[in-house]
């Protein structure tokens, strides 16, 4: 039988559709890892995404924080990471990466108080390790036993469950800390700014690629991949580094205007004060990140041709969503991309 969801959770306010906005999801999509796919391997990644989206909207529908605008990306990006997989293993993946998404917007504008945040993060993180906790009114509780439930049916979540649990409680971790990061800058306090480092430690779970990486390993069902998750997790250490920087680049300007803290700004703060201007500051930070994502993204490709996986698809999963993320950046975003 299927949960009822409560409605008691605040209500985040969904984006207005945009005058003149696209009538189909791949109106105005630009795309350079697309566009190096054959007709044929372009075809059927569309053709996954369309199966895919249908009963990912169906799922995201029952929950009311979810915000379908962010369906057919979330489609899209999991279908031209994994070709190989079946419709219902996308639909699993993507389920994951809608929540994290939803989690991540509770943090990021507040509409729920610091007290209760933490206590939802710790009911998430219990839910994530198979423990049974009260959902009450949380309404994205009861959608991650839901997660974990279905993820649970794959015969690797024996395995390599923990590695997803681990990875999950991990970006809990790390949005918990870029939110009393932002609180501490929004009160001035400068001093207690992470490093570049310590924030890039934090902001490459705290972006959600390692548990969408472990549940795309967990629906590969490539029967050697517990063999090999040392390898494999020094690949999505690499590829989940790359998605967080290509998302910082993309977001820069917003962050900036909101005095968040992200990898640019991190990095031009010290050029600013030594009398740099902003914009100066800016040209040369981004240019160390395009060059950091370039090299993560070389790493990957080698590391995948040394695949050591018995169907080589966990590999590939890997390398690709990193790929096709970090390109999608380059135009795109998970919020507005219907109204692009």
């Amino acid at each position: 039988m299927a949960a009822t969801v409560s409605t008691s959770d605040p209500e985040i306010p969904l984006p207005a559709a945009r005058p003149g906005a696209p009538s189909s999801p791949w109106e105005g999509l630009q795309s350079h890892f697309l566009a190096a796919r054959t007709p044929a391997e372009q075809v059927h990644i569309f053709d996954l995404t369309v199966k895919t989206a249908a009963p990912l909207h169906q799922w995201a529908s029952r929950y009311p924080l979810i915000r379908g605008v962010r369906v057919w990306p979330l489609a899209l990006s999991v279908a031209a990471a994994a070709p190989n997989s079946s419709v219902k293993a996308l639909v699993s993946t993507a389920r994951l990466s809608l929540w994290v998404f939803t989690l991540d917007d509770l943090f990021d504008e507040e509409y729920v108080p610091d007290t209760e945040l933490m206590l939802r993060a710790e009911r998430y993180r219990a839910i994530a390790y198979g423990k049974s906790v009260p959902t009450g009114g949380d309404s994205l509780a009861i959608a991650l036993a839901e997660i974990r439930a279905d993820l649970a049916q794959y015969p690797l979540f024996e395995s390599i469950g923990r590695e997803w649990a681990d990875a999950l409680s991990g970006t809990i971790d790390g949005m918990i800390d870029e939110h009393r990061w932002r609180l501490e800058l929004r009160d001035g306090n400068d001093r207690n700014l992470p490093s570049y480092e310590e924030y890039m430690a934090s902001g490459m779970y705290s972006i959600g690629g390692p548990p969408h990486v472990w549940a795309a390993l967990i629906t590969s069902d490539d029967p050697s991949t517990p063999e090999h998750s040392e390898y494999l997790r020094s690949m999505e250490r690499i590829a989940c580094t790359c998605i967080r920087l290509a998302n910082d680049l993309q977001s820069y300007r917003k962050e900036l205007d909101e005095q968040n803290i992200n990898a640019l700004v991190l990095l031009s703060r010290p050029l600013v004060a030594q009398g740099l201007s902003q914009e100066e500051a800016h040209r040369r930070v981004e240019q160390v990140v395009r060059d950091s994502i370039v090299e993560g993204l070389d790493q990957l490709d080698e590391l995948q041709t040394q695949s050591r996986t018995q169907t080589g698809y966990p590999e590939a999963d890997i390398a690709d969503i990193a790929r096709f993320v970090c390109d999608f950046y380059r135009e795109h975003d998970y919020h507005t991309f219907l109204g692009a």
